[in-house]
């Protein structure tokens, strides 16, 4: 009877995989947003049965990722089908929702990275000019201005490659943050509707009750350091580890930041849209996400939180 359940069920998941790939790849304009449900099929799935089982359902689906998109379909495809079956076998498992998100994040990374690996192995040259051609294009534009009578200032110009060169050596943290963030929504539209469908799916903290760990606090530090006894040369190894791993403690002291503002604001009781407000202004006012990240820094080294409160 299990068996028979098994099949019946794999048979009707396959089905709405099948359809929802289809319509994220010949729809191109909802092709992103149906692409966040695909990893549902398999959530439920490896969420209610056995690991094997849930191997040969990914299997299975993958094989017919085929069918439906051709080869070029099989990598997208896999992102999702790997993704779900990671988080839901951890459902069963009774995982934390954090442990999940982290999982998931990972899987989520190897997967774009295997296929950023791919797509370079196959464009070769073309796509190591990639840069080169953007650079071009950017040059193109200034002289085209300053033809027109309208030339941008040479500092314009500087600083404007510079940023693109910092960003092209930021590649590895962006694509870990694009992972995280694709994780969340996901998580956010498929949990819901997996509860509803029956499957026991774990709640997080509320961000207020967020920490990192203190010991990125003294990575921090530790690299700070190392950064004024050898400083970082535009283009060497140091450099591309050094701004990599310090954008990504940054990131973790701006979480711990915006956490102690959202432990405040419910202490205190302010409205709820206080908080999300200063979220927001700390990503886009510079200055302010200074501050914030001071805060977060203050509140891992001194455990500020816990002397709030015992004040009370």
């Amino acid at each position: 009877m299990e068996n028979k359940n098994m099949i019946t069920e794999g048979v009707r998941r396959a089905i709405i995989f099948v359809v929802l790939l289809a319509l994220s790849l010949y729809i191109p304009a909802l092709g992103m947003i149906i692409s966040l449900f695909l990893p549902l099929s398999f959530l439920i799935y490896s969420a209610k049965y056995p690991a094997r089982a849930a191997v040969s359902f990914a299997a299975i689906c993958l094989a017919l990722s085929l069918l439906v998109g051709g080869l070029s379909a099989v990598p997208f495809a896999l992102i999702f089908i790997m993704t779900g079956t990671v988080m839901g076998s951890m459902v069963q498992k009774k995982r934390d929702k954090f442990s999940i998100f982290m999982a998931g994040s990972l899987i989520f990374l190897l997967n774009i990275v295997v296929l950023y690996a791919t797509i370079m192995g196959v464009a070769g040259d073309q796509a190591a000019n990639i840069s080169e051609s953007f650079k071009q294009s950017y040059e193109d534009s200034a002289r085209l201005m300053e033809s027109m009578g309208q030339p941008l200032p040479e500092t314009a110009i500087e600083q404007a490659k510079e940023m693109f060169d910092y960003l092209l050596a930021l590649m590895p943290s962006l694509l870990v943050l694009f992972s995280m963030g694709s994780i969340l929504v996901i998580m956010a539209i498929n949990f819901p509707i997996a509860k509803k469908l029956g499957v026991e799916v774990p709640k997080f903290k509320p961000f207020r009750e967020w920490h990192v760990p203190k010991s990125i606090l003294w990575y921090y530090i530790i690299l700070l350091l190392a950064s004024l006894i050898a400083a970082p040369e535009k283009g060497s190894m140091w450099y591309f580890s050094y701004i990599n791993i310090m954008f990504m403690l940054q990131f973790c002291l701006l979480l711990q930041g915006l956490s102690f503002l959202y432990f405040i604001a419910h202490s205190k009781k302010w409205p709820k849209i206080i908080p999300i407000l200063l979220t927001i202004f700390s990503i886009l006012v510079l200055p302010l996400l200074y501050i914030v990240r001071l805060l977060g820094i203050i509140d891992l080294g001194f455990d500020l939180r816990q002397r709030l409160q015992r004040k009370r």
